[in-house]
Parts: C-alpha cells; sequence; structure tokens
C-alpha cells in the first residue's frame, strides 16, 4: 500500500486526553504520543478533532519535504528506536541495549518491553527473569501488547514466577485487546479446556476466531471451517430467513437435537451452540464436548456431517465455525 497521507491519516495513533488547567485555562487538552502534537478545547469531542485536524497538516507538510513519520506506538524519537532494532537486527545487542536503556527515559514503553525481551532471552546482557518481568510491566502501564503478551506468557509457563494461570488470562485480555494475535490464540487455547463453562467458551471461541482470520496457522488447523468459503448462490431459504433471530435458532437448535447429537452421543461425544449470528450472514459457532474434543474424525467427516444438516434447513450461504 502506498504510503500516502490517506495511509498515515488511517492508522490508529494514539493520544492521551486530560482535563485541567492548560493554556487556554480549564478544558480538555488531547496529546498525541508520537508527535508533539495537542489541542485544547472546553468540550472533548472538539478537542480531539482538532488535534486530529493538526495531525493531518503536519503529516502533510512531513511528506511533502521527504520525512520519515512513525508508525503508531514508536514515539516522537522514533529514529533512535529505529536505530535500535536495526542494531538489533544485526546482533549488536550492546548498541541496541544502550539506545533502548535512553529511551526509557523519554517515556518509550516499546523500548521497555525490549529491554524485558533482552533480559528474558539474554541477549547482550545477563539472564535475568526478574529484571525482565520489572521491566515488562513499567511498559505495561502503558498497555504495551508486547509486554503484556510476555507477562502472560512468563505466569503460564513459570518463567522466573510461580505458575498463575488466571494472571496470565489477564494479562493475555490485555494483549488480544491491542489486536496481538498469538496472545489472541494462547488465550483461545486457555478458555477451551474447560468445555462446561460456557461463558469462557465463548471469549475463547472469539480469540480463535481472530486469530485465524488474521492467518494463526495452528488457530486455522484448531477452527474447523475457517478455511470455507460461503457459497455464493442466488438460491436462498427466503422463508427461514425472513424469520427472526429467535425463531431460526428454535429451528437451528432442533436440527441439531435431532440429527447431530444422536450421532455424536453414540461415540460418547456431544456439540454445543456456542453463538447464532444472522447478519450480515448467517453464521454458527458450535463447540464439540466428550470425546469429540481433539477427535480427528470431528474435525472432517463430522463437519462435513454439521455442515450438510445445516445447509438443507437453511441453505448454502451459511458460515459454520467448529471447535
Amino acid at each position: 500500500m502506498k504510503k500516502d497521507l490517506e495511509y498515515y491519516l488511517n492508522l490508529e495513533y494514539p493520544f492521551e486526553s486530560y482535563f485541567g488547567e492548560n493554556e487556554i485555562g480549564d478544558a480538555y487538552l488531547v496529546q498525541y504520543l508520537d508527535f508533539d502534537i495537542k489541542a485544547a478545547s472546553e468540550d472533548y469531542e472538539e478537542a480531539v478533532e482538532l488535534a486530529k485536524s493538526y495531525l493531518k497538516e503536519y503529516i502533510k507538510k512531513q511528506l511533502e519535504l521527504n520525512k520519515e513519520i512513525p508508525n503508531p506506538n514508536e514515539g516522537m524519537r522514533f529514529m533512535e528506536h529505529r536505530t535500535a532494532l536495526e542494531a538489533y537486527k544485526n546482533q549488536d545487542f550492546k548498541k541496541a541495549f544502550e539506545i533502548w536503556s535512553q529511551e526509557v527515559n523519554h517515556k518509550n514503553d516499546q523500548a521497555m518491553a525490549n529491554l524485558g525481551l533482552m533480559y528474558l532471552k539474554g541477549e547482550g546482557v545477563e539472564k535475568d527473569f526478574s529484571k525482565a518481568k520489572e521491566w515488562f510491566e513499567k511498559a505495561s502501564i502503558y498497555d504495551n501488547d508486547s509486554a503484556n503478551f510476555n507477562l502472560a506468557l512468563m505466569y503460564q509457563t513459570k518463567i522466573g514466577v510461580e505458575e498463575d494461570i488466571e494472571k496470565a488470562i489477564e494479562y493475555f485480555r490485555k494483549a488480544v485487546r491491542k489486536n496481538h494475535i498469538q496472545a489472541a490464540f494462547r488465550l483461545a487455547l486457555i478458555l477451551l479446556k474447560d468445555r462446561q463453562n460456557l461463558e469462557r467458551l465463548k471469549e475463547g471461541f472469539d480469540c480463535m476466531i481472530k486469530a485465524a482470520l488474521n492467518g494463526h496457522v495452528m488457530a486455522k488447523v484448531q477452527l474447523t471451517g475457517s478455511d470455507k468459503n460461503i457459497t455464493d448462490i442466488n438460491e436462498l431459504n427466503q422463508f427461514f430467513r425472513a424469520q427472526d433471530l429467535e425463531t431460526q435458532l428454535i429451528t437451528v437448535n432442533d436440527a441439531l437435537e435431532r440429527y447431530i447429537r444422536p450421532i455424536l452421543k453414540k461415540d460418547g461425544g456431544d456439540i454445543v451452540l456456542i453463538d447464532y449470528k444472522n447478519e450480515p450472514e448467517i453464521e454458527l459457532r458450535l463447540a464439540y464436548q466428550g470425546a469429540c474434543v481433539g477427535c480427528s474424525i470431528a474435525s472432517t467427516g463430522t463437519y462435513e456431517m454439521i455442515k450438510n444438516t445445516i445447509e438443507q434447513i437453511i441453505d448454502k450461504r451459511v458460515r459454520i465455525f467448529i471447535l
């Protein structure tokens, strides 16, 4: 994609807002974290819009001057950060460490997270899990997704800390909220272990779909149906689609109860409907239970059986995900 003005304006640059005394008196102050750009107004929405307009003009001018522009979360001293990254990639860990050690003084949370990684892996410094955790926690204060992901890993896999799955879940969730795909996959695996806890099962399903649809290879393997395209057909079941959500749901549950569950229960398995959506497209999210969980046959032959059954009562323009 061409990195023009439109490209940069579509990026989600983080900003902070404060209410209090500033240059125009008591008002909202909005300031971008990657630029020396701020705006103030007595109205919050107006302050945000003003800041966005100032950002637009700044980026436009920088592009005209052929200047480098930071990516979101690189910070105002982004060139130093890029220099450190280049040194790190070339395994010049000493240079990278020196630059990031200076950048943390400028509240660069990614530099904090990177120092944590260096201590975690023992790159250019002596491996020190305690210091790694300390730097990750400092970066986590700024909601850094990499730091939250690595803190979750430490608590999940007992790296320098006692195992604490609930803390791991908490940090994975923070990283997922920032669209960290690895975190989404790992959180899904944890939440999907207990297939009787429907609340966690639904959240785990959401995370697995997020990971699979963003290209995570193992998530795509786990989520049957993620590689299936909706058939573009003209013959839709208009009678079914004209019904309200509740009526459609009754029909779907009836089909599962009469045609699907009896077959699965014969082999000690079962299936539960986690979620059903009928707009913009009809989508079913189903989770295997019992002996069906992890069964290779369930991900192929059983899926086709369920798919064919659902398509007969609705039509072929239906998306079905099964875990």
